[in-house]
């Protein structure tokens, strides 16, 4: 018997991607979006630090489906840790331009091919903290190309924590002056566990109310830190338990069992 049969769902719970349906809007998340979209049209580079496994890819594909197709095209990146020029290279690349001799050729081609859109360009780098030190200059000088009369285009740098810490270093000050928005995406507060984890089953077809009782959504928020990935983990993992038991109900001593199981390999 297969997961879905045993729980009556329509599909596979907690996919890898989330979909329109399992998504859970949290104000911290419509926060975000909000001071995302503000910096774009703002002309301001705006900063997106969280822990991994907070939604940041989420929260990236949320941005782009709320920006006006009509008015924007995105550019997307997580190629961070190529060198300076292969990185430049790699941008290019992506709008399907040649590649270039040197990386200043690249660069101004680049550069090029933007001003002359009829869309305003956004350019999303994930994993921003791997980025050497020489590419972050170089994305500074880039938006700064047109004489402070405003960027060719919108930059959104996302990473991990030490981001942050990268940016405020000395080497990076002018880069760091540069950016007006900064944001942190937080894990999950205890109270948003239980409706994240309804979402999920009723995306999924769930036919109850709810399958997790209240000693197992705070047992798994306890071990997951509110973490979407982590809490997602754990619950798959406590719903394979139940279901090798013979039950329909993920209690906490299911989740503890999920624990050991998951610390055990």
């Amino acid at each position: 018997m297969t997961l879905e049969e045993h729980f009556g769902l329509a599909r596979p719970p907690f996919p890898k991607a989330a979909t329109k349906e399992s998504l859970l809007l949290t104000p911290g998340l419509e926060h975000v979006l909000t001071r995302l979209i503000f910096a774009i049209t703002r002309d301001t580079i705006a900063m997106l630090i969280a822990e991994s496994g907070c939604g940041k890819s989420t929260t990236l594909s949320q941005l782009c489906r709320r920006l006006d197709a009509a008015s924007y095209s995105v550019i997307a990146t997580s190629m961070t840790t190529l060198s300076p020029f292969g990185f430049i290279a790699h941008l290019a690349a992506l709008i399907g331009l040649p590649g270039r001799r040197f990386k200043g050729e690249s660069a101004a081609a680049w550069l090029q091919h933007l001003r002359g859109q009829p869309k305003r360009t956004v350019v999303l780098v994930d994993e921003a903290h791997l980025l050497p030190d020489d590419s972050l200059q170089d994305l500074r000088l880039l938006t700064a190309d047109n004489l402070d009369q405003g960027s060719p285009f919108a930059l959104i740098l996302v990473g991990q924590p030490i981001l942050r810490e990268r940016l405020a270093e000395p080497g990076h000050y002018a880069l760091w002056q540069r950016v007006g928005v900064k944001e942190r995406l937080r894990p999950l507060a205890e109270q948003e566990v239980g409706p994240f984890l309804d979402r999920h089953m009723k995306a999924a077809g769930a036919g109850r109310k709810t399958i997790f009782e209240p000693d197992a959504v705070a047992e798994i928020f306890h071990h997951s830190r509110g973490i979407p990935r982590l809490i997602q983990n754990i619950a798959l993992d406590a719903m394979l338990v139940v279901m090798a038991a013979g039950t329909k109900t993920v209690d906490a001593q299911a989740v503890s069992h999920a624990i050991i199981d998951m610390e055990a390999t």
